[in-house]
């Protein structure tokens, strides 16, 4: 057990006003083998921050971190509260009130992020991505000041650990070498106990960060994700994508795609990813500097580039039903997003279109109609008949657009909590089936080239 005071604070939940739910994660509630009964009040309640459940244990984590590249100093949980783990999972509520890492905030999450979160966690897995989850999603009449007056709402996140490049920052850069030892110790028999007390298990589970680092970005630059705030703070150890605020997918392919409107200079533009990934190592290795000598940790970083390549190469080979060894792949790729970089189809539409010649999406169609038609035969000549299916499976026949998003956003708003609801069924039957409801609210997309920025609040 990690010590209250050093690596945690307790704190109690504040409730919202009038909660009612949302949605909740049915799927996920199979998965995980677990009844909620959502007729209960006292079930509501807890979800939505009031009187806690059997077994829950409401803590604040501390931490610290980069942000743009900048130390920030002290950071923490200062709208999520993590309280218990539980089905393979530890559950964590956002916008619970405030904490003693809330700093100016008001620790409250809005209906809008909320349901940002939400649908994108749930529609990431659905791809096929290491993401957290969410299992559950609370809307109230609690009024919560953002760039206008807004609504509190709570959602329950599920993920394999909390634990960022952040918590064992905090530690180093307070010199406090034995509990940034005790924090180490404590993500190995998490995340990685077929290591505890092995030796040199320090450069092994590093190493193991890396890969699963490496494999994340990899899955993110193939579906054309955009993070929009990838501090080290939103960095977790486990691999899974964290942190869900100003994220989108790219329309055209363009490696300067920049979705939040903080990024003055495009640190964290789209295929600047890798490399800011590659950097967030970095300060991972140095927290490791007391405990494992620099040149090792120099060189396990310096593997993290070729890693990346691999596991891209895997990714993009797997979506495309493609042999990873085939020699004309890197080639192929490139020549895809070159067409796509101007073509009027959305980038992650291009997976569908390669796999089945008679796709319709949602974006509007290819002006080339001969280009597309001449990449289609030269991918029928590289796949492979077995792979078909299941990438198939994976290929998004819809994005979960931001103007998408704005429609269920805005209905919700309102009122309407059923947008939220049928894009959840949608994303469990299969991202790659037609889904009717994304074609009613987001059928309509805006230009291709027009300027969209979200802030790190949504």
């Amino acid at each position: 057990m990690l010590d209250e005071g050093i690596f945690y604070a307790k704190v109690s939940p504040s409730a919202l006003i009038n909660p009612r739910w949302v949605d909740i994660n049915e799927s996920l509630l199979k998965e995980i083998n677990l009844p909620l009964d959502a007729e209960d009040p006292q079930m509501l309640d807890a979800f939505s921050g009031g009187p806690v459940l059997d077994g829950w244990r409401p803590i604040a984590q501390v931490y610290s971190g980069h942000q743009f590249g900048q130390w920030a100093g002290q950071l923490g949980d200062g709208r999520g509260l993590y309280l218990a783990e539980c089905c393979g999972f530890e559950w964590h509520l956002k916008g619970a009130g405030k904490t003693p890492f809330s700093r100016f905030g008001d620790g409250r999450s809005v209906l809008r992020s909320a349901i940002r979160e939400y649908l994108g966690s749930e529609y990431m897995h659905a791809l096929g991505i290491s993401t957290t989850r969410a299992l559950s999603l609370v809307a109230s009449d609690t009024p919560v000041q953002r760039e206008t007056l807004e609504r509190g709402a709570t959602l329950m996140r599920l993920a394999k650990s909390h634990l960022r490049i952040g918590h064992l920052e905090h530690f180093y850069h307070q010199n406090s070498h034995q509990a940034l030892g005790e924090l180490i110790e404590f993500a190995i028999r998490q995340l990685d106990s077929d290591l505890e007390g092995v030796p040199g298990r320090l450069e092994e589970v590093f190493a193991r960060y890396i890969d699963r680092s490496a494999k994340l970005v990899a899955q993110w630059m193939a579906v054309g994700f955009v993070h929009g705030v990838m501090n080290t703070d939103n960095t977790a150890l486990s691999g899974e994508t964290l942190d869900y605020g100003p994220y989108g997918f790219l329309m055209a392919y363009r490696d300067d795609y920049v979705i939040n409107h903080t990024d003055h200079t495009g640190r964290y533009a789209y295929g600047q990813q890798p490399r800011v990934m590659h950097w967030n190592l970095g300060c991972l290795a140095e927290t490791l500097t007391p405990f494992v000598p620099v040149e090792t940790l120099r060189s396990l970083l310096n593997s993290f580039p070729e890693k990346y390549r691999h596991h891209y190469r895997l990714e993009m080979a797997g979506r495309l039903a493609i042999d990873p060894q085939h020699e004309d792949l890197p080639d192929f790729v490139d020549d895809l997003k070159t067409f796509w970089a101007g073509n009027h189809m959305f980038y992650p539409e291009l997976f569908a279109s390669m796999l089945d010649d008679s796709f319709v999406g949602l974006s509007r169609p290819a002006e080339d109609q001969g280009a597309i038609k001449a990449h289609r035969e030269r991918w029928s000549t590289m796949a492979e008949a077995s792979l078909i299916e299941t990438a198939r499976e994976r290929a998004p026949a819809w994005m979960l657009s931001h103007w998408l998003l704005d429609e269920v956003i805005e209905s919700a708003e309102s009122g309407d909590y059923s947008p939220v609801q049928l894009l959840r069924t949608a994303i469990h039957r299969g991202v790659g089936q037609h889904c009717q409801i994304a074609s009613e609210l987001g059928g309509s997309p805006p230009d291709q080239n027009s300027a969209y920025h979200l802030s790190c609040s949504s």
